[in-house]
């Protein structure tokens, strides 16, 4: 991917800044068309009416949502057929490093449980929280199947939108430190942005763009090392399964 003039040492010309500039465009315009790709399949379930099962709801809303994220990165690669996304398997070292990403990512919420207990008690309180987080019960076949899912679909298609496509997108302008931060607060948007019609308290917006911004730049960190989107596809699908799997005891 190519640097900027900064990055090589040397100044920032009009030429950079107007490459930043579209980039971000670029990525405004993909997560407009990702919210309403997300809306439009949310509409469309919620149409199909309940099956009935648990298990068969949780696959066919999941897929629905993954679904328009894969419209949406697939098509703008058709668009801009030049830009690749490097998918490869990985080598020894790269799943060592992709079990690393996978114990930071539990640190991450095991802090994050920590928070609600300690630091803002608050959203244990907002009655939408537990409903929101998928904290509440379910059956163990609707959490095993979450987490095959997870494995199989939901690793493999949000990290080739937010990191093959989105911070691959901005590492051409902005190099990978920037590109990481960035693609990580669009990652994060997208996990919150659907309590802001539910009026949450700001404690809760501020901690869930917190937790899941530091869980992208997990996923960014590990991409941007390895070079392979195998690798952070398997770290997501794997802090999904876990998490998911984690709760069947109490199923």
């Amino acid at each position: 991917m190519a640097e900027t003039a900064q990055q090589r040492g040397g100044t920032d010309t009009p030429t950079d800044r107007s490459g930043r500039t579209r980039a971000l465009a670029v990525v405004a315009a993909l997560s407009l068309a990702a919210v309403l790709a997300n809306t439009a399949a949310s509409v469309l379930t919620v149409r199909m009416g309940d099956f009935g099962n648990e298990s068969l709801a949780l696959a066919r809303n999941l897929l629905a949502i993954q679904l328009s994220f894969l419209v949406v990165g697939v098509g703008y690669l058709w668009y801009r057929p030049g830009m690749t996304v490097p998918v490869r398997w990985p080598t020894r070292d790269e799943l060592a490093l992709a079990g690393g990403g996978l114990v930071a990512g539990l640190i991450a919420v095991a802090l994050s449980f920590a928070s609600t207990d300690v630091v803002v008690p608050a959203l244990e309180l907002w009655p939408d929280f537990t409903a929101y987080s998928g904290y509440g019960g379910s059956s163990v076949s609707a959490l095993v199947l979450g987490a095959v899912l997870s494995l199989l679909v939901v690793g493999p298609v949000e990290e080739f939108l937010f990191r093959g496509v989105i911070q691959g997108r901005l590492r051409a302008v902005f190099g990978p430190v920037a590109a990481i931060g960035l693609a990580s607060c669009v990652f994060a948007f997208f996990h919150f942005y659907p309590i802001l019609l539910l009026e949450a308290p700001a404690a809760v917006v501020a901690h869930m763009t917190v937790y899941y911004s530091v869980m992208g730049a997990i996923f960014g960190v590990v991409y941007e090392r390895t070079g392979t989107l195998v690798v952070p596809a398997l770290v997501h699908g794997a802090f999904n399964a876990v998490l998911f799997l984690s709760a069947v005891p109490f199923a």
